[in-house]
């Protein structure tokens, strides 16, 4: 008989991104290892982006509980003219000029709303729990941020009901980025790292999706495993590729490029080659920060650019595989040796020849070494930009056809086999 594990996570369809795909898919794949998955999740949650077609991927045999929530993102876009409760993804960070009420809402967010704004969920969440666990034996709890707030759904639970708990975490909390750009006081930022201690060391098990984001937290977790993201085979089997040869050498990005991402050494590789009359073209899936257009326009790429705003996910798998190169950024922000996206997995699935920009001898270079992926490049190497743009052009001019990786060394990232640790973690606990 099937192990039940409840999973509270805040991004589950209709929501699109990469944050829905970790725990959609952990629950495609859980029953396969002798685990019933059942899901609590928000009924109108805050989006940057919504995807439809994710809903056809919930098993009719799932378990998916949607509670009510409080935010304060619908009142926000009132303030400012606009209706409903949508966040942009690209504004922290971003080198706009910021409006007075702008700056007055970024500070209410940071210091009134901790860990996060999405901490009005965690009431309706815990409520709907204590129904469940009366009527089914649930066996263990996972709690997955961000956002963080979701972890404190896992402290109370573990407190009243001593139930076996994984905390895990696709991004780091206090450490995260942005934090370092929001006006946090400095008692917004005691409270913050004692929430984070306290769950780090009350859960029986934290999960993270790197060995940097590991290190980080070990020496205060009770127990800690990496967990990484990947890529599910299915979507790549189902996806409509025409295998025809390519006139114009497209690279692509798939995601949200924002300004900390903004590789000035990779626009002027392009631009030089454009000055030799080398035809080809960019573009761009998702949203991109104002900053890195300024940029693209400066160094007169606009003409060879093409920007959409977001493709459903079976889409954006196509792109990558039907792409002549696929660029790769890690943001250049304090840390980023131990940022490992999920992005870089579903690249490595499409088989498309990347281009990596980021910390040389990070965690992404790392899997892309052990996949047999062209190295990082660091941010200011313009040689290597040059050169490994150059290889991919002189095959792609000589065939007509991208070069196309045919080994299968990215199997061990597949969802189905990270899954497969994930359960046995499940059963040691």
């Amino acid at each position: 008989m099937s192990k039940k594990v409840l999973i509270f996570t805040y991004y589950f369809p209709p929501a699109g991104g990469v944050a829905v795909q970790r725990f959609l898919k952990f629950s495609k794949y859980l029953p396969e290892f002798g685990w019933e998955p059942i899901i609590v999740t928000v009924a109108n949650g805050s989006y940057p982006y919504f995807d439809e077609s994710l809903l056809k991927e919930i098993s009719p045999s799932l378990k998916v509980y949607r509670t009510k929530t409080f935010e304060p993102f619908e009142f926000y876009n009132m303030l400012k003219g606009k209706k409903g409760k949508a966040m942009p993804v690209v504004s922290v960070g971003s080198h706009q000029n910021k409006s007075f009420f702008q700056k007055i809402s970024e500070y209410i967010r940071a210091n009134f709303f901790v860990p996060d704004a999405r901490m009005g969920w965690v009431t309706y969440a815990v409520k709907q729990a204590e129904e469940i666990i009366k009527s089914e034996k649930i066996n263990a709890i996972i709690t997955t941020g961000p956002p963080h707030s979701t972890h404190l759904i896992g402290l109370e639970l573990k407190e009243k009901f001593g139930l076996k708990w994984i905390a895990d975490f696709r991004d780091p909390w206090t450490g995260i980025f942005y934090n370092n750009i929001l006006p946090r006081t400095e008692s917004t930022k005691q409270k913050d790292k004692t929430l984070e201690t306290k769950v780090l060391q009350t859960a029986d098990l934290v999960t993270v999706i790197s060995p940097g984001m590991k290190h980080e937290f070990e020496d205060r977790a009770k127990k800690i495993e990496v967990v990484m993201n990947g890529f599910d085979e299915e979507d790549f089997l189902k996806s409509e590729v025409r295998n025809q040869k390519s006139e114009v050498f497209t690279i692509r990005y798939v995601g949200n490029l924002m300004a900390s991402q903004n590789v000035e050494v990779f626009w002027k590789a392009i631009r030089e080659l454009r000055i030799a009359n080398f035809e080809l073209r960019i573009e761009f899936i998702g949203r991109v920060d104002d900053a890195v257009k300024k940029s693209i326009s400066e160094n007169g790429l606009n003409d060879c650019v093409t920007y959409i705003d977001f493709v459903d996910h079976n889409k954006a798998v196509q792109l990558m595989q039907e792409a002549s190169m696929l660029l790769f950024v890690i943001p250049d922000v304090k840390d980023n040796a131990l940022i490992l996206t999920g992005k870089l997995f579903e690249y490595l699935a499409s088989k498309s020849e990347m281009i990596s920009i980021g910390p040389v001898n990070g965690n992404a270079d790392e899997v892309l070494k052990q996949t047999g992926r062209k190295a990082m490049i660091g941010f200011a190497d313009e040689a290597e930009t040059k050169r490994q743009l150059q290889a991919a052009i002189n095959c792609f001019t000589q065939t007509k056809a991208a070069y196309k990786y045919s080994d299968n060394s990215e199997q061990v990232f597949s969802r189905r086999n990270q899954t497969s640790i994930l359960s046995q973690l499940l059963q040691s606990l």
